[in-house]
């Protein structure tokens, strides 16, 4: 076997793969502006059919890990504070729906969108996160771990903006930025620098208050942190 047996020889496959996803990084039409990295797509549509095509690569590997990732998602849920009074949470680009299951173990009114669900997705509608078809102020809380699968950032906060009510919640579990040590893959859109940059272009951009921000802590591979905004009250 190519890497050796044992979690030495995992620890250099891991590697090997990283550095390949650091080449296919720095050769693919990605544009920066020094804090912000947007894949170049030749159109929206283009965009759309990309993203779409991901859950064909990746359903497998859900269903594999879909009680691991459960079990995960709840305890992220939990150890959230404010999210404690939210009655209903919409969740952007929730593939499968494990987390809106989650949140219906916790008692919470939930629902997801994405643009590709998949078949027979009790849990999940097909929708577009950056036009999304519910009214103005319907919302207590929306959740999102994709922030680095959006097309145009300020067109989403926009529509979040929108759909929660006065006081309502905007949760984020975000990853590592590609200055502290996150390569973005085949599918990711956008990417920050760093987290702290990135939660503080959020802030400015949506206008919302800052609640709670906390580590979240490594998750297989990635390394990620759970930061809560709220819309200011009426």
């Amino acid at each position: 076997f190519k890497y050796g047996l044992g979690e030495a020889g995992r620890e250099r496959k891991r590697a090997a793969k990283e550095r390949l996803r650091q080449e296919k990084f720095e050769s693919e039409r990605w544009k920066s502006d020094g804090d912000i990295a947007t894949r170049q797509y030749a159109s929206y549509k283009e965009y759309l059919e990309h993203q779409s095509a991901k859950l064909e690569k990746v359903e497998h590997r859900l269903r594999e890990t879909e009680d691991e990732d459960f079990a995960d998602f709840k305890d992220r849920f939990q150890g959230c504070k404010a999210l404690s009074e939210a009655g209903s949470v919409l969740c952007l680009g929730a593939r499968l729906g494990t987390e809106v299951r989650a949140l219906h173990a916790l008692n919470h009114f939930a629902v997801g969108i994405d643009l590709n669900p998949g078949e027979n997705n009790l849990h999940v509608l097909p929708g577009d996160f950056h036009h999304i078809a519910f009214p103005d102020g319907c919302l207590d809380a929306i959740y999102t771990n994709v922030m680095d699968h959006v097309f145009d950032l300020e067109q989403v906060l926009a529509e979040i903006k929108r759909l929660l009510r006065p006081g309502g919640l905007f949760v984020a579990d975000l990853l590592q930025g590609f200055d502290e040590g996150f390569v973005p893959g085949e599918y990711e859109s956008t990417h920050w620098r760093n987290t702290d940059e990135f939660i503080e272009k959020l802030r400015n951009l949506s206008g919302f208050g800052s609640e709670e921000d906390r580590e979240i802590g490594q998750r297989r591979r990635d390394t990620w942190r759970q930061v809560v905004f709220r819309k200011a009250a009426a």
